[in-house]
């Protein structure tokens, strides 16, 4: 385990869900969730995600901060990503359409009236939806880990972001490079020397790191999970 650099290269930019990057520690744990997925299909198995029972934890190739067990707020040392170039002030928006596939629908009924589902009112009608794309050439993440193996999972990840099935987060390399001249602790928790970069518990933080608000929120995957829910200091981006 050593301070390693990530880069993405994303010549189309990203779709972003949040007002800061992907986890790089949920991005390779969805790998990981898929080809434990496949490797049951194989086996004539279905495995399934129970959102009431408790995540069972993934072993991913990053070191830890906190003890599991005995802190409730541990989380893997890897920072979300820093778009670059740096953000503008207002992002790229793209417009994306949605209408009912009256296919689907025939399964369900045979004969389907043009007054229950029409593309030009109610419920079913078409719409046009503006998607917030960020304008970034590149993603990185800092982490401390195993480069062989996050190269591995990595390798799976040929898009991120939202709005995968449209073209959208497509990354066309990944590299994985060392830091020499950065603390454990600097390339787990933060962008840049005070930046935080990362959702992190205030045992994380010291008064010198730039963080955002103080609030409630995940620290490790699955960051949907309410059981991985915390007080924490949000990025600052």
């Amino acid at each position: 385990m050593r301070p390693l650099l990530i880069t993405a290269t994303t010549p189309h930019g990203v779709v972003l869900a949040r007002p800061w990057g992907i986890a790089l520690d949920g991005l390779l744990a969805s790998v990981l969730w898929h080809r434990r997925k496949a490797d049951a299909r194989c086996a004539g198995q279905q495995l399934t995600y129970h959102p009431d029972a408790a995540p069972a934890d993934v072993e991913l190739p990053l070191a830890r901060c906190g003890t599991p067990g005995q802190e409730a707020d541990w989380h893997w040392m890897a920072t979300f990503c820093d778009l670059h170039p740096r953000q503008p002030a207002e992002p790229d928006i793209r417009w994306r359409t949605m209408r009912t596939d009256r296919s689907r629908l025939q399964h369900l009924a045979p004969t389907i009236g043009s007054q229950a589902v029409s593309d030009s009112a109610g419920r079913y009608q078409r719409r046009v939806i503006p998607v917030m794309a960020h304008p970034a050439s590149t993603l990185t993440w800092r982490a401390v880990g195993d480069p062989d193996a996050i190269a591995d999972l990595t390798a799976d990840l040929t898009s991120i972001g939202k709005h995968r099935a449209v073209g959208e987060g497509f990354v066309s390399r990944w590299e994985i490079s060392h830091l020499d001249d950065v603390t454990e602790w600097e390339a787990g928790h933060q962008h840049e020397p005070g930046v935080l970069g990362r959702t992190c518990p205030p045992r994380c933080v010291n008064d010198a790191t730039l963080t955002g608000s103080l609030g409630t929120a995940a620290v490790r995957p699955p960051y949907i999970h309410p059981g991985n829910r915390t007080t924490a200091y949000y990025p600052a981006r």
